[in-house]
């Protein structure tokens, strides 16, 4: 009895050595932890709201504009933000650091300097412009490596998403009440002017919202981890059809063959059960009644010529063997950057240069080539190369979703690395970061069943070498029984 007494207070006394010799945590440390909590997700949803709003580019007219307006300033003042915050997770935590310099994390950190070195020397009159949207990008890059380590990954896609819905929701609002900026007015001939949702942005930036919106809304969809609930649906409902619906009134085709290839590709290991038979047959279906449909307005006239005249937007094929003009914008691209093959014109410099050709390359890779050169151009290749890759390999929905989103709107948009970084350019830095930690992690898993595999064949040799068995173990061939 006395024995148990002197153990419990050896006992206590241990404990309370421990307690005593544990350091407190710093409330510095905890508030600052907090802060970067509060901040990441605010600063997260407003970038996606705010950078794309440019209504300067929601009318033909001022389509190259560029000065400090109310929507510039405010982009500014959010980038400055989010600057700060890049600024103090980079020197804070040092995991921020290890993870841009894992790839492919350090390509994208290559990428920013290779921009902001190039801007030195950028076209003149977007000298400035070009060496703040290179300054603005790498404050971004740094940010969502800071993002990730105080957030997990679906709480940054879902911050994004709150985003993307709120701008949505704000060029609903002002497509309705009418105004300069509501409708664009594409020319296409001095007698033919198609009218397309504008309101908030281009219309082809509006399109490219809706679909970062359905994409991020379906991914999240798949990997959720408990029921849907009435309120999950309801939610799941609005952003559809809302973003449905902006693609329909921005006539955006790119946004919407992007749209079809990043949901297949999100449900992709779906469609080998029976359900994904059953809906790929319904699809096909409804493909043929619509031909069906077609063939039989038109009159006895060419059935072809009339489905392939349906995704175009004034009825001419010719539209679309083109790419609505864009062969003749990247032979231009092209021609521009062979002179400047080294260091590019700037970033933001092709709505000055190129004028007469669409204000944009229109193509991811050209517009890296086009920005800061052959450096800036092989780092956007590595990354294209390598998103491609890891697409084809991993079992993430959302990765394969924004993968495929990237790939497809990057053959025929400037998808990514805007001035403002759009969320594209958000979502697809994060999946980057994100994947890139994962295979730390696996790698990390691999090698510790490496060394545990190892240690028990040692101990197995050392066994068989010396017949002397350690405490605890058991010989080879014998099972365990319990007492």
């Amino acid at each position: 009895m006395s024995r148990m007494v002197v153990n419990e207070t050896a006992f206590d006394e241990m404990n309370r050595e421990l307690v005593e010799s544990t350091p407190a945590p710093e409330s510095s440390t905890g508030v600052l932890q907090g802060l970067f909590a509060l901040a990441i997700p605010l600063l997260l949803i407003l970038a996606a709201a705010l950078n794309p709003l440019d209504q300067s580019d929601a009318t033909p007219a001022g389509s190259a504009g560029a000065g400090l307006t109310l929507e510039v300033a405010l982009k500014l003042l959010l980038a400055a933000n989010v600057g700060l915050v890049a600024l103090a997770g980079w020197l804070l935590c040092p995991p921020v650091r290890q993870r841009l310099a894992r790839f492919p994390g350090s390509v994208l950190v290559m990428l920013g300097v290779v921009l902001l070195g190039t801007s030195v020397v950028a076209y003149t009159p977007a000298a400035n412009v070009s060496r703040a949207a290179s300054l603005i990008n790498g404050f971004y890059i740094v940010f969502a490596a800071v993002a990730l380590h105080f957030l997990t990954l679906q709480q940054t896609i879902r911050c994004v998403l709150i985003g993307l819905v709120i701008h949505l929701v704000a060029a609903w609002a002002l497509y309705w009440m009418g105004g300069d900026t509501a409708v664009y007015e594409e020319e296409f001939s001095q007698t033919l002017i198609v009218e397309r949702m504008g309101s908030t942005a281009h219309p082809n930036s509006l399109g490219r919202i809706a679909t970062l919106a359905i994409v991020t809304c379906l991914s999240l969809w798949r990997i959720r981890t408990r029921p849907m609930r009435p309120f999950d649906f309801v939610s799941l409902g609005f952003v559809f059809v809302i973003a449905a619906a902006t693609i329909l009134e921005t006539m955006s085709r790119t946004a919407a063959v992007a749209c079809a290839a990043s949901a297949l590709a999100i449900m992709s290991d779906r469609l080998s059960n029976r359900r994904g038979v059953a809906l790929s047959l319904l699809a096909a279906m409804t493909i043929c009644l619509i031909v069906l449909s077609i063939g039989l307005l038109s009159e006895g006239s060419d059935v072809g010529s009339r489905v392939v005249a349906v995704g175009t937007k004034t009825g001419d094929v010719d539209e679309l063997t083109s790419a609505t003009g864009r062969t003749e914008i990247w032979a231009e691209a092209i021609r521009l950057i062979a002179h400047r093959p080294l260091t590019g014109w700037g970033l933001n410099s092709s709505p000055l240069l190129m004028e007469d050709y669409s204000h944009h390359t229109h193509n991811l890779l050209l517009h890296a080539f086009f920005s800061a050169g052959l450096f800036a151009g092989l780092c956007m290749a590595v990354l294209i190369g390598w998103t491609i890759y890891h697409g084809f390999t991993v079992v993430d929905p959302l990765f394969r979703g924004i993968a495929a989103y990237i790939c497809v709107s990057g053959l025929f948009e400037d998808t990514a690395f805007e001035t403002f970084p759009f969320a594209s350019t958000l979502l697809w830095m994060l999946v980057l970061l994100a994947a890139a930690d994962q295979r730390a992690t696996d790698q990390r898993a691999a090698d510790l069943a490496t060394d545990a595999d190892a240690n028990e064949d040692e101990e197995l040799v050392q066994t068989h070498a010396t017949g002397i068995m350690q405490p605890g173990t058991t010989p080879p061939g014998i099972t365990q029984s319990n007492p």
